[in-house]
């Protein structure tokens, strides 16, 4: 079988490795290759001739490509991208509730799926950064309209080159007297570029992909802007870097509005890291003011991009949605968000004959009953995460710095894994705390290695991570073509998948 064959040829390429001088151009090869491989997702699969900007707006099910919609009304002075009076049945009485009946009923309706219905326009309820950052300047700069496809190719190579980039410093500074050979570095970079859950954006991506993969784009932003704060010891420099970090968060809200659950987290950490540092109370404030400054400018955007389209500051339209679920009337409970987690954590894969293993569909949930697997039996290296007491130990001791990015990262992992609980159990909504395991197991397995006192002890640890990293890819792979993964891309290209299934599983 291909896909075996491939993971066994990485596994051979990277333990030639001892024989390249120059390690930094090897990896940098294998750095591309990952990237050619998100290309190839983004490129091949999910209306395939859309991905590249175009002179006109190519939308199609469901709201892909629908910024460009907004860029135009924007341009035009307007937030709306439609009215009743070229939907005249949306005026029929409670049209939130009936929307499903009259999306089966009537085509032309379904193209205003997941779109918000408020007094008789029709809006994008989705945040305004993405418009803001890229769509825009981009239409403005080229004449031309960004694809959502494009994008999020784009933001997933920037995510994953920054995640090696933050993985790196880590583990630098950390100053490990043990550190893997460098086999365990090269598939290290396939491990987290494949297992990161981004190829399940990438083969698949819309707005939603945009939305995530933005958010987090700033997210990772933010810590590595963190890193940099607390790396350095002047003053003016840092007051630059918590701008910056202040405002890479509050543009992640407009993107993913319960991404303002993790300023408060930044901000009492900056404060008390500040005061600590000087002991002076006009620090203390002046710092306060210095994160809250760029929170409140943009809050005050977002508020008035919500209140000029649907007379609150606090509605993003999700209430006014228009989509299977009566989001007007209906509220998830703790026992859904449960649900979830046990599903997002521990559900077994099926057993499939054509890619071996399959995603398992879920059931119970109000919201968002799609196709999972548990991360325990996808990334099995999650298990190294009983070491973050031992770790947050050790780094508090050792080096602070780290002590105080990796209580972040388990903040923003449960947060994230929680909130997205709570709005379905979706598989794209994986990445959003997945992506921040697959950083923190990494940076655990060299911890453990450190700590490896034997040589026999090594060579174990060596084979356990060569055996996971062939286990993890396969299974990943397996899963992102599966069937019931399949059913929402395949059919836009039926021809790409059926040779990509050929190929890699025949």
């Amino acid at each position: 079988m291909t896909l075996f064959l491939i993971i066994i040829s990485i596994v051979i390429f990277a333990l030639t490795s001892n024989f390249f001088k120059n390690k930094k151009v090897f990896i940098a090869l294998l750095i591309v290759a990952v990237l050619f491989c998100y290309f190839l997702l983004a490129k091949n699969f999910f209306y395939p001739e859309t991905f590249l900007p175009s002179s006109k707006i190519n939308t199609y099910y469901f709201c892909c490509n629908y910024y460009n919609l907004v860029t135009n009304a924007i341009k035009n002075k307007k937030l709306y991208i439609t009215t009743s009076k070229f939907y005249p049945k949306l005026e029929t009485d409670n049209i939130y509730k009936n929307y499903p009946e009259l999306f089966f009923a009537d085509e032309k309706y379904q193209s205003l799926f997941d779109t918000s219905y408020y007094k008789g326009k029709v809006y994008l309820y989705f945040g305004i950064t993405p418009i803001l950052l890229f769509y825009l300047p981009f239409n403005l700069i080229t004449n031309l309209y960004l694809t959502d496809k494009f994008l999020v190719f784009i933001l997933s190579c920037f995510i994953f080159l920054l995640s090696l980039f933050l993985i790196k410093n880590f583990i630098k500074d950390f100053n490990f007297n043990n550190k893997p050979p460098s086999v365990i570095t090269i598939l290290t970079v396939f491990l987290i570029g494949l297992c990161n859950y981004l190829p399940f954006l990438l083969i698949r991506n819309n707005i939603y992909e945009v939305l995530i993969t933005t958010a987090n784009l700033l997210l990772i932003l933010s810590f590595l802007f963190f890193y940099f704060y607390l790396k350095t010891k002047n003053n003016k420099k840092q007051y630059i870097l918590i701008l910056l970090i202040s405002l890479c968060l509050a543009l992640s809200v407009g993107a993913r509005p319960y991404y303002v659950l993790h300023i408060p987290a930044f901000f009492i950490l900056i404060t008390f890291l500040k005061y600590n540092q000087t002991k002076n109370i006009k620090e203390l404030i002046k710092t306060a003011i210095t994160f809250l400054i760029p929170c409140l400018l943009y809050g005050t955007v977002v508020a008035l991009y919500n209140y000029l389209r649907f007379d609150s500051i606090f509605e993003f339209g999700f209430k006014y949605t228009l989509n299977s679920e009566n989001h007007y009337e209906q509220f998830t409970s703790l026992k859904d968000v449960f649900l979830a987690i046990k599903y997002d954590l521990f559900q077994f894969p099926e057993i499939n004959k054509n890619t071996f293993f399959s995603l398992v569909q879920t059931k119970g949930h109000l919201f968002g009953n799609e196709f999972v697997a548990g991360i325990i039996w996808t990334f099995p290296l999650i298990f190294l995460f009983v070491l973050i007491p031992k770790f947050l130990i050790d780094t508090f001791k050792q080096n602070k710095n780290i002590f105080y990015i990796t209580i972040l990262m388990v903040f923003v992992i449960c947060i994230n894994l929680f909130i997205t609980s709570f709005i379905g159990m979706v598989t794209r909504y994986f990445f959003e705390w997945m992506f921040f395991i697959v950083i923190l197991s990494i940076i655990l397995f060299y911890y453990l290695y450190d700590k490896a006192k034997t040589k026999n002890l090594k060579n174990i640890l060596n084979i356990f991570f060569v055996l996971i990293f062939c286990y993890s890819v396969f299974i990943n792979v397996c899963l992102l073509f599966c069937e019931n993964n399949a059913m929402l891309f395949a059919k836009t290209n039926p021809e790409n998948y059926i040779q990509a299934i050929n190929f890699l599983f025949k």
